[in-house]
């Protein structure tokens, strides 16, 4: 039994440098083994993104309609409470429609993520009951342990969650970017300004986190070594009267699982709190040039109140990207270089 567990300088010494691309190459065969949910999901996103862009639109269409201001074709020549009753029968469809889409894809993207994961189990498996009996001798059985059962968890999120997170985000993004380039393409431009310097600290916080994030996964593989070498040597352990030792060496190696932890919640927290102070600017912006576009009648007052709500919108798919991301890095983090794959 080991005195001691390596420590993270040791580990990332000893492994070689991960790659994301290593990982995509692994559990691509996978998910093709389920190319007609992956298929279904991608489809998805489109009506998905386009039932969650018009809804602002329709809003700015009832203003409009209030205030006598020019409408789409669909409401002319119709008296107020007839286009009224119409804007809110098709508001309630395309709600109904996003909430029905939204749970079928969330559905599918849960039930390829299961299949790939159970795959992903199965072949471990397979592959760890062949190894030679010397990986055992110098594998920690509390971190081979780790690796089989919460790490390959998070293996089924990467596909499942994370990509698809991320590409609906993005198509989210565009259409809502399409939307405010028709209406009013100043403020749609100004929208795009404020994404540049969101892109840059999010790629920052996002390296701290997955620094972070593999740092705490490492420790929570030496932590879990220490408790199953201590529970299974244990008559080893209570012979040399190394109860007291023992002790404080599992202590010090949860302080240090404990610290990085933090970390990670400190970045995570910075990434939300900045996204969300990003996010008031962005409307005090739309409400300031929209604003001075309508006192100057260069925008109509129904058209500003249908961009009032999307800069918010995409923030929020923005938002999002970070922390669909941070699903994907750690996996890749953490099972690049790994001693079974």
């Amino acid at each position: 039994m080991s005195s001691a567990s390596p420590s993270i300088d040791q580990t990332e010494q000893r492994q070689p440098r991960p790659t994301d691309w290593r990982l995509f190459r692994l559990l691509v065969p996978y998910a093709l083994r389920n190319k007609r949910l992956l298929l279904m999901t991608l489809v998805l996103l489109i009506p998905l993104a386009l039932a969650g862009s018009v809804q602002p639109l329709l809003v700015g269409q009832a203003v409009s309609l209030i205030r006598g201001e020019p409408t789409l074709w669909f409401l002319e020549g119709r008296s107020l409470n007839n286009g009224l009753n119409l804007l809110v029968v098709l508001l309630a469809v395309t709600i109904t429609a996003q909430l029905f889409l939204n749970g079928t894809q969330s559905y599918l993207i849960q039930k390829m993520g299961q299949q790939i994961t159970a795959a992903i189990r199965n072949d471990l498996f397979d592959h760890v009951t062949s190894l030679a009996a010397r990986f055992f001798d110098r594998t920690p059985v509390g971190r081979l342990i780790t690796r089989l059962t919460s790490d390959v968890d998070a293996l089924g999120d990467v596909f499942s969650t994370g990509a698809i997170g991320i590409v609906s985000d993005l198509v989210s993004m565009v259409m809502i970017l399409g939307f405010m380039m028709v209406l009013q393409w100043q403020l749609a431009l100004m929208l795009l300004a404020l994404l540049l310097p969101i892109t840059v600290l999010i790629i920052y916080f996002q390296h701290q986190y997955r620094t972070a994030n593999y740092r705490a996964r490492e420790e929570l593989s030496a932590l879990n070594s220490n408790l199953q070498e201590n529970i299974v040597g244990i008559s080893v352990v209570q012979l040399f009267r190394r109860e007291n030792f023992n002790s404080q060496l599992f202590r010090k190696i949860n302080q240090r699982y404990v610290k990085e932890v933090d970390r990670t919640i400190v970045f995570d927290s910075a990434v939300s709190a900045t996204l969300e102070w990003i996010a008031l600017v962005a409307i005090a912006g739309v409400l300031g040039l929209g604003g001075w576009f309508v006192l100057r009648e260069r925008l109509q007052f129904g058209t500003l109140a249908s961009l009032f709500s999307m800069p918010s919108d995409c923030l929020i798919r923005c938002a999002n990207l970070p922390k669909n991301s941070q699903r994907f890095k750690p996996g890749s983090r953490r099972w690049n270089g790994s001693a079974i794959f």
